[in-house]
């Protein structure tokens, strides 16, 4: 008998940052590895368990001085004096202060958290009690961007000035199995956001004024002049220390140090930047050292705007991502699956102005992305999840009468053998919608295919509210899990990114 592993693998952004100077700023293959993506998530297969979550502080530095800015966890107040401790209580039955400061907490062990609740050390409890205990210790760090409150981004300045910077101290915890981590992102939006006029008349002036981008080969001066460093944070202080391993940048001149742009453009080759367990940064990616599970370990990213520049990137503006994805150590080298099935270039797509429009006259709303597949073999997208952050988005329906247009379903991929889905009535959100089977006579139950490399173009059309109002869906944060059979091998999978219009 032949048994048919599935793979559930999360895209999950992590270190969601938007950077700019008036705005600013991360597989399944046809082996059978856990993975998990942290993106700044929980990937499984019946025979066991793969897990990485995260914890997070982030400081600038800019006209006010050294600022905490925002971590996770942060339920306790800080000791002023020492921030890398709680502040005490005087009531005996709350020792710690409630409420948030910006400033991470120490992270509780397994035994002082068992200590707590039951008085005794963790490994004194019965399976229960020590069931109850994990998972209090699990819910200290975070899986994301499903934990980020309202999908916020951890990075979001909107006046950054020569001579500002900040940092994100990363922890990383990996449950159940080692694993192999790399550090990954990329950009999402590159703008100039018109041109003042200083940068106007400057003459390293060279994004036209009205330039938006989602690929590196732009004209947006900023993320030629942002300098990047990235290091094993061994004390998880968010600050570069003596003796601390640099993996990129580090140098007292910042100018010195790497670009965003060039960095970007590492974390989105392959699989990233290949972490090592021991912060060895001459390490090769195969045969490196793995991360222990239950073991805590940091790998900060610094950003500086150094002084040295001139006036072309005055309102220039910067998004991008910075997360993590660790696959399993056992039967693995560490050279990396390489990328499986990827939803990228998410957009709202406004029909305003077109000759689109549904029954009641009015133009619906719609979601594009593109759909990569990253595997040796042709794939068939099976189905497609819907989940709004915005519980108001209620309804997927076009109710377009026109079969003629991609806008006429509520599912179009235009793939090599193209697939699309038009539900009568719509679909309830959060909803899943089976692609190729849509209740119609109509000849379009067609699961839609892609072949090995092929990037299709996908939408989602008619995002309404419970009144049956079309929603324009630019700024909302979208959820969707994307399922997929490879079909040679008949190997299943999943892709779950979290997306903004």
């Amino acid at each position: 008998m032949t048994h048919k592993l599935t793979l559930t693998r999360r895209r999950l952004l992590a270190g969601l940052g938007t950077v700019g100077v008036a705005s600013a700023g991360a597989g399944l293959g046809t082996t059978a590895y856990f993975s998990d993506q942290e993106t700044f998530a929980n990937n499984e297969l019946t025979a066991g368990e793969f897990d990485l979550t995260l914890d997070w502080q982030v400081t600038y530095t800019g006209p006010n001085g050294f600022e905490y800015v925002t971590a996770s966890p942060d339920e306790y107040r800080n000791d002023p004096d020492d921030p890398t401790q709680l502040a005490e209580n005087p009531d005996f039955f709350n020792p710690f202060v409630e409420g948030p400061d910006d400033v991470r907490d120490p992270i509780f062990t397994r035994d002082e958290l068992s200590m707590m609740r039951y008085g005794v050390d963790f490994d004194e409890l019965d399976a229960d009690r020590q069931a109850t205990v994990e998972t209090q210790f699990r819910s200290q760090f975070a899986d994301v961007p499903q934990d980020l409150v309202e999908a916020r981004p951890i990075i979001d300045l909107d006046d950054v000035k020569p001579g500002d910077q900040g940092t994100v101290s990363f922890s990383l915890h990996l449950f159940d199995n080692p694993g192999y981590i790399w550090l990954n992102g990329g950009l999402t939006e590159a703008r100039e956001n018109g041109h003042t006029e200083p940068e106007a008349s400057d003459p390293d002036t060279t994004g036209a004024p009205d330039e938006v981008a989602t690929g590196l080969d732009n004209d947006v001066e900023l993320l030629d002049e942002i300098r990047v460093t990235v290091w094993y944070d061994t004390d998880g202080d968010a600050e570069v220390d003596a003796g601390e391993p640099v993996l990129l940048g580090g140098n007292a001149d910042p100018t010195a140090n790497p670009t965003l742009r060039q960095v970007l453009a590492l974390l989105s080759t392959g699989d990233g930047i290949p972490l090592a367990g021991d912060g060895d940064t001459g390490a090769d990616a195969v045969g490196r050292a793995c991360f222990e599970n239950s073991t805590t370990y940091y790998v900060g990213f610094r950003w500086e705007l150094p002084v040295d520049h001139a006036n072309q990137i005055q309102s220039d503006g910067v998004t991008f991502d910075v997360g993590f994805y660790a696959e399993q150590c056992r039967h693995n080298d560490g050279g990396g699956m390489g990328a499986a099935v990827a939803i990228r270039n998410a957009a709202a797509i406004s029909l305003a102005g077109s000759e689109t429009a549904d029954t009641g006259g009015s133009p619906p709303s719609a979601l594009g992305f593109d759909v990569e597949n990253g595997l040796a073999e042709p794939i068939a997208l099976t189905s497609v999840t819907v989940v709004p952050a915005d519980p108001s988005l209620t309804l997927l329906s076009d109710d377009v009468a026109d079969p003629g247009s991609r806008y006429g379903y509520e599912v179009y991929v235009d793939a090599s053998t193209p697939g699309y889905t038009d539900t009568a009535g719509g679909v309830g959100l959060p909803g899943t919608i089976a692609l190729g089977s849509d209740g119609y006579s109509d000849g379009a139950d067609q699961e839609p295919i892609l072949t090995s490399g092929e990037v299709a173009d996908a939408t989602l059309t008619g995002f309404r509210d419970a009144g049956g109002a079309s929603v324009d869906m630019s700024g909302r944060s979208v959820t969707i899990s994307l399922t997929y059979r490879g079909e040679t091998s008949g190997t299943t999978g999943t892709e779950v990114v979290t997306v903004v219009g």
